[in-house]
């Protein structure tokens, strides 16, 4: 079941882009970030009651305990989509799938920094290949002041967004033991959903949303993407504890192919070879990244 899980994590993340160009023709990326925590919040709520799962008894002292970690991973959160969305908003549907190779090479070196763990020349070079695989995606094969003009920003923004998501999942470990995996994504959702209302706050009283008349497919761009939000976190958090913690982010980066298979069908976008290329770099430098485990019995780990 973990690598079902997994598996439909990987093909949910990889509508992202599609959600935002259903919602973008009619909400910014600040809007498009709040609703992606609102309703994920919302689902969230609706799963706990479908399971009659009560709070867990000591949720208020365990959240006091675990204030600074929650606001941190939310504040990160909150930063990594907008950031996202925004270049979603202004470039390919598939450009997040730069945020996967970008969030492993940021867990990877906070585990040396942090942690004290090592860094061999293997995985040094696991690292450069996705930073190569990066580049070839966002360089296309166009010419240099193109890239240097237009789609350096982008990446950027991406890649920004791939470090501020590894430090979501890097307050989400700090937790794991204090919290529930529902109510720990709750409480880290909930601080991002009211961070990301915020700067909405101005232009909506302002009247910035009179006028506004959301289609069928944006309505249903918003659902999607809360439910993607909330409910593919948790099966996310539920997949971990099922399988050896180095198949995660080679299943996960499958969303990479979904995500370029769903911009070629849905918005005809155009894939090069550069793409093509790119795409199978960073992916392998993920795997080589988790490889440590195949040679070893990798202890089951507990449900």
């Amino acid at each position: 079941m973990g690598y079902l899980y997994l598996l439909c994590v990987a093909i949910m993340f990889s509508f992202g882009g599609t959600c935002v160009r259903l919602i973008s023709p009619h909400f910014g990326p600040a809007y498009i970030t709040f609703f992606r925590f609102a309703v994920g919040v919302c689902f969230l709520l609706l799963l706990k009651a479908v399971k009659r799962q009560p709070w867990q008894k000591n949720f208020f002292s365990a959240v006091r305990l675990a204030s600074g970690w929650i606001l941190f991973g939310a504040a990160a959160k909150w930063v990594a989509y907008l950031t996202e969305n925004y270049a979603l908003s202004h470039g390919p549907s598939y450009g997040n799938i730069v945020t996967q190779p970008a969030q492993t090479v940021f867990l990877t070196l906070s585990s040396v920094l942090l942690f004290k763990e090592k860094l061999p020349p293997r995985k040094l070079l696991c690292i450069l290949l996705c930073m190569a695989g990066v580049l070839c995606i966002s360089w296309n094969g166009r010419p240099l002041y193109v890239f240097f003009q237009e789609n350096v920003l982008l990446t950027g923004l991406f890649i920004l967004s791939g470090f501020c998501a590894g430090c979501h999942v890097l307050s989400q470990k700090m937790i794991a033991d204090q919290m529930d995996i529902i109510d720990s994504n709750l409480s880290i959702f909930a601080v991002s959903a009211a961070l990301s209302a915020l700067p909405l706050i101005p232009d909506a009283a302002g009247g910035g949303l009179i006028g506004v008349r959301p289609d069928l497919g944006c309505i249903a761009g918003i659902l999607i993407f809360g439910f993607i939000t909330g409910i593919g976190f948790y099966l996310n958090a539920r997949a971990i504890l099922l399988v050896p913690f180095y198949m995660v982010p080679i299943i996960q980066s499958t969303m990479a192919i979904f995500a370029i298979l769903w911009g070629v069908l849905f918005f005809h976008e155009k894939i090069s070879i550069y793409i093509i290329g790119g795409t199978v770099m960073f992916i392998t430098g993920l795997i080589g990244l988790q490889l440590k485990g195949f040679n070893k019995k990798q202890p089951k780990a507990k449900a």
